[in-house]
C-alpha cells in the first residue's frame, strides 16, 4: 500500500526515524547506519546499523489518552501564562464540548490558543457571574471560557472526558498491549508480502517505534508501564519518541525533533 498523509499535518514517521537514529548515534557515536523509507509499507523504513538491516515500523499510541492529556496540559498551560503577569480575581471554567482539535503543544497554534485564553480572563475579570467566551471552535467542537464566580482564586477544566495525571499513566500498559498486537496481527496478515522483503518469523528483525501523538508521557513513566506489558518478545525492539521538545530534528529539518527511549531490546547495548 502506498503512503498518503494529509497536507499539513506532522509526518510522525520522519519524528520517530529520527528520533531513533539520533538516540542510537548517542548511545554509540561511531557504528554505521544508514536508512530509506519504504514506499510500500510495510515496514515504514529499513535501517542498517553494524552491518544488520532491520525492519522499522512506526505506530501511534492514539485514544482518549492522548486528547485528555492535551486537555491538562492545556490548561496547565493557560493557568502559567495568565499568573505570569496576573492574580487570577475569581474562578473560571474552560468547558470543551464534543472532540475540537486541539493544537499540538508548543506549536504556534498552541501558543495562540493559550494566549488568548488569558487574554479573555483578564477582560472577564471585572465581568458579572455567568459571562462567557468562545475561545475556540472548529468542525468537531468547540471551547468556552466561563466566569464561574467573583471568590476565589483559579482556572479549572470541565465539560470533557479528561482524566487526572494519574489515571492517564494507568492506562499505558494496556495501550502499550493493545498496539503491540494490533501491529503483529497486521504482520501475519501481510506475511508472505513480508516474506518478499526479507522479513522472517525465524529471524526477527523488527523494530517497532511508538509515537505519543500529543507528546504527554515521560521517559520513567513509560518505562514504568511497560513493566506490566508481555508477549512483545517476537520483536526485536521497542522503542518510544516520547517527549516534545526544542530539539531539532537532524534528518527532516522541517519535522519536529523529539527525544526518545528503548522500552525493550534484544540488544543490551540499547537498553
Amino acid at each position: 500500500m502506498t503512503k498518503r498523509r494529509a497536507p499539513n499535518r506532522i509526518n510522525e514517521e520522519y519524528v520517530c526515524i529520527d528520533s531513533f537514529i539520533q538516540h542510537l548515534k548517542e548511545i554509540d557515536s561511531g557504528q554505521v547506519i544508514t536508512y530509506c523509507e519504504e514506499p510500500e509499507d510495510p515496514p515504514d523504513f529499513w535501517v542498517t546499523i553494524a552491518g544488520v538491516t532491520y525492519a522499522v515500523e512506526v505506530t501511534s499510541i492514539v485514544a482518549d489518552y492522548d486528547y485528555d492529556a492535551s486537555c491538562n496540559k492545556l490548561i496547565k498551560d493557560i493557568r502559567l501564562e495568565y499568573g505570569t503577569n496576573n492574580i487570577i480575581k475569581g474562578k473560571y471554567a474552560l468547558t470543551i464540548r464534543r472532540r475540537p482539535d486541539i493544537p499540538r503543544r508548543r506549536t504556534t497554534q498552541w501558543r495562540t490558543l493559550v494566549s488568548t485564553a488569558a487574554t479573555k480572563i483578564r477582560e472577564m475579570s471585572n465581568a458579572p457571574c455567568g459571562v462567557e467566551s468562545r475561545l475556540f471552535e472548529d468542525a468537531n467542537g468547540y471551547m468556552v471560557i466561563q466566569k464561574m464566580s467573583a471568590q476565589g482564586s483559579t482556572i479549572r477544566l470541565c465539560g470533557t472526558t479528561a482524566k487526572w495525571e494519574g489515571e492517564v499513566q494507568g492506562e499505558l500498559p494496556q495501550l502499550f498491549k493493545k498496539a503491540i498486537e494490533k501491529k503483529r496481527e497486521g504482520f501475519k496478515k501481510k506475511r508472505e508480502q513480508l516474506e518478499k522483503k526479507g522479513v522472517l518469523d525465524w529471524d526477527p528483525t523488527i523494530i517497532l517505534v511508538f509515537y505519543d501523538a500529543y507528546g504527554y508521557g515521560y521517559i520513567e513513566d513509560a518505562k514504568q508501564a511497560f513493566l506490566k506489558v508481555q508477549d512483545y518478545e517476537w520483536l526485536h525492539s521497542i522503542f518510544l519518541a516520547v517527549s516534545s521538545s526544542n530539539m531539532p530534528n537532524a534528518l527532516y529539518p522541517d519535522t519536529p525533533g523529539r527525544r526518545g527511549v528503548f522500552l525493550y531490546s534484544k540488544n543490551k547495548q540499547w537498553r
